[in-house]
């Protein structure tokens, strides 16, 4: 009789644990969403597919990513559930000086169960290339790749909600900063400002398109590049 009442007191603990992760995820979710940037722009022929976690949208993304031209490419996101956390943008690059890269981005961000927006970002990037490694017999050599890069990268973004999870327009500006390693994976940090202040809530007790947390995108993002034929 012990033993059962152990093992029903576990399972009660179990579900009180899982009720409080639920309760935390759908606390931060439905915030807003934002476009995963390539710092330079992929060529034609060039596709990228990958997932993405964050804060502000919580739950995992499929991000995929589509070169146009030499300065273009397109963005798309698909949200998990797919109420949430779907976007498309367009990057283009402006100039290239050396190792940096200047593009804009275009994006919109929809979806049932969150904050709609669209935005405008600029990003200045810092291109590096990356140490190839080569081994010959037992030794190993590093050479410096001429199609392999890492980036650094820091921008500015304008983001507009026309009508948030309470119906208010708000405007947002802020800044952010993300590192990319080849096209393979990366990570982000950015905060995005609603000057007209408040901390509102939606009726349900979520963050409301006012709400400071709206403004915070931490995210985190692996994939692959491929180059089709």
């Amino acid at each position: 009789m012990t033993q059962n009442h152990g093992f029903h007191r576990q399972n009660f603990r179990r579900m009180i644990r899982l009720t409080a992760m639920i309760g935390l995820l759908l606390a931060i979710t439905a915030c807003t969403s934002h476009p995963l940037i390539m710092p330079e722009p992929l060529k034609p022929g060039e596709r990228f597919a990958g997932y993405m976690l964050s804060v502000e949208n919580a739950l995992p993304q499929y991000v995929f990513r589509w070169g146009l031209s030499e300065r273009a490419d397109l963005g798309l996101r698909l949200g998990l559930p797919p109420t949430q956390g779907n976007g498309i943008d367009l990057s283009y690059k402006l100039i290239e000086l050396n190792d940096r890269i200047h593009l804009v981005n275009l994006g919109g961000s929809i979806g049932v169960d969150q904050n709609n927006n669209v935005s405008v970002t600029y990003l200045n990037s810092k291109k590096s290339p990356r140490k190839e490694k080569i081994r010959q017999g037992r030794k190993v050599f590093y050479k410096v790749s001429n199609t392999q890069f890492n980036y650094r990268y820091f921008g500015m973004r304008y983001l507009l909600i026309p009508s948030g999870m309470i119906g208010d327009r708000v405007h947002r500006f802020g800044f952010l900063y993300g590192l990319n390693r080849n096209h393979r994976w990366g990570a982000e940090l950015g905060y995005f400002h609603d000057f007209a202040g408040g901390e509102k809530l939606t009726p349900l007790g979520r963050p409301s398109e006012h709400a400071a947390i709206t403004g915070l995108s931490v995210r985190f993002w692996i994939g692959g590049l491929k180059v089709l034929d």
